[in-house]
């Protein structure tokens, strides 16, 4: 099932987009990508949660009862299948001028099938070299501002890989265009720390925790490209693929240890969520609105 919701309703035709909203024109927004499973936003309270922490530091204007109503209405009566739910925020139409201020903020929400076939895909990798910069505001923030990603991910795809390995500007492995990385090594995960230009991914964060569920203690700090190809696996997390397995960086094979322990603690917490309402603990909200 295809559906909008914009500014308050659902669209029934076409959208009608503010020539000056700066959403459009200059990428001031921000965005959230839900995975929609029996009716549920999975994780949903977590999205929200770090979609209000950057709309707070980018002066956005978030209203949570709004968003909250938004979402039940475009989820009002869609099948049990799966699904896309993309929230999207911006600032509005404004004067111009990079530091001008919006009037009302724009909202909109779009609902899409998606094929669950999609999740646990392995994946091949290139080292791209577009870098991501611990400083900038983009690497850390959901932003609607993702050119370097969308360079990358082209780079990737004319080399004929499925995405690309971004590394920051010290060198260190960051994330793909779309994923969190983690490397699995001697029974540890290990995944690029906060200061390593990373966008903290909500499925990031829920594996961390699956992971130690079952007795997998996980690393953050910087990790070098070699260790990749040294590790015992690596695998890439986004909140539709869940675990994707790397089997290939720069068409040199990476080892293919049985990841079937997480993709499991994932799964299983997937179906916590589903049967259940689908708020995380505040520990968990906490780590991502920090």
């Amino acid at each position: 099932m295809n559906r909008v919701w914009f500014n308050g309703a659902i669209l029934d035709g076409p959208l009608a987009l503010d020539a000056g909203d700066r959403g459009l024109l200059l990428g001031d927004g921000i965005f959230e990508t839900v995975l929609v499973l029996n009716r549920t936003p999975l994780w949903g309270n977590m999205h929200l949660a770090r979609m209000e922490s950057s709309a707070r530091e980018l002066g956005l204007g978030f209203q949570r009862a709004e968003i909250d109503d938004a979402i039940s209405a475009i989820l009002d009566g869609i099948d049990e299948s799966h699904h896309v739910l993309r929230i999207t925020l911006t600032r509005g139409s404004a004067a111009r001028g990079l530091g001008a201020n919006g009037g009302s903020p724009t909202l909109l929400l779009s609902l899409d099938p998606f094929d669950p076939a999609l999740m646990f895909q392995k994946a091949t990798l290139v080292t791209s070299a577009v870098r991501r910069n611990p400083h900038s505001v983009a690497s850390r923030l959901k932003t609607t501002s993702y050119i370097d990603n969308i360079a990358a991910a082209r780079e990737a795809s004319a080399r004929g890989a499925d995405d690309a390995l971004m590394l920051n500007i010290d060198g260190n492995a960051a994330c793909s265009t779309i994923a969190n990385l983690f490397v699995l090594k001697d029974g540890r995960l290990i995944t690029p720390a906060r200061d390593q230009a990373i966008l903290t991914g909500v499925m990031r964060q829920v594996l961390i925790a699956a992971a130690a569920h079952i007795g997998i203690v996980t690393e953050e700090r910087a990790v070098k490209p070699a260790e990749l190809l040294a590790a015992d696996a690596v695998c890439l997390t986004n909140s539709l693929r869940f675990i994707r397995p790397v089997t290939a960086l720069d068409q040199q094979p990476l080892s293919a240890f049985d990841l079937s322990n997480l993709m499991a603690a994932l799964s299983d917490a997937a179906r916590l969520q589903c049967g259940r309402d689908p708020r995380a603990s505040d520990e968990q909200v906490a780590s991502l609105a920090k």
